[in-house]
């Protein structure tokens, strides 16, 4: 499904991406954890071309998405990102924000497009708030409409950049359960995340990045019932004795 090779990434002399081969297979849920950093958001930025890779190959389904030459929108077609502060369009309401990108892309029509719509803000408990704007919703609404906003595409694939982090702790719940449910469907996700919990209950495989690299590689059963890497050990420390 997504195979990537020597991915590197530099800014100036930094070194943030330090020569990462790793693959993953479809369906797979991959939280992604480790201490600040650690290269965590740009590996994932990578992986739909937010961020330029300095070296290295990332193939989606066969395609290399690194060859100058490929679509870039075709690609974000089938890799769709949710992030730390939501980037909804404030001056556009709900139905909007979620119908724009497949009428712009071609993939659906307005009517289809609407009624997709629907069925996705059913999905996430907001079919109330279709014709509000983003501001007139809480944080943990908003990234309830960001997740709906991604699979208005059906991707293949969702990357999830610290969707939590700016909410407040009640609002974390509501979103976890989408994201939750989000991974039934049997859709590739890779999660930054620094809640154990969702990395521990709903993952099936954990990336513990430091240094650039992905140091340990493993179920969730491994990492947190038996971490055998040092600073592993020495980050879950501090995260669940905080």
């Amino acid at each position: 499904m997504i195979e990537i090779r020597n991915l590197s990434k530099n800014y100036g002399d930094l070194r943030v991406l330090d020569g990462i081969s790793v693959d993953i297979k479809q369906g797979e849920i991959i939280a992604i954890i480790g201490p600040s950093g650690g290269g965590k958001s740009t590996f994932l930025r990578c992986i739909n071309r937010l961020e330029e890779p300095s070296g290295g190959h990332i193939k989606i389904n066969g395609e290399d998405i690194t060859d100058k030459k490929s679509d870039i929108n075709k690609i974000r077609q089938k890799v769709s990102m949710v992030f730390q502060h939501f980037n909804l369009f404030a001056n556009k309401n709900v139905l909007q924000n979620l119908t724009l990108a497949p009428i712009k892309a071609g993939i659906l029509d307005k009517q289809n497009a609407e009624k997709r719509a629907d069925e996705l803000l059913k999905s996430v408990g907001l079919s109330d708030k279709k014709y509000a704007f983003p501001h007139k919703l809480s944080g943990g609404q908003k990234q309830r409409i960001a997740i709906a906003r991604s699979l208005a595409m059906n991707p293949e694939v969702i990357l999830f950049d610290e969707p939590t982090s700016a909410l407040d702790p009640e609002m974390i719940g509501e979103v976890l359960d989408i994201m939750k449910d989000v991974a039934a469907k049997g859709i590739t996700m890779l999660v930054v995340t620094h809640e154990m919990g969702f990395a521990k209950n709903v993952a099936n495989r954990i990336f513990f990045m430091h240094g650039g690299k992905i140091a340990v590689d493993d179920t969730p059963k491994n990492v947190f019932e038996n971490p055998s890497n040092q600073r592993l050990q020495d980050f879950l420390g501090k995260i669940l004795n905080h």
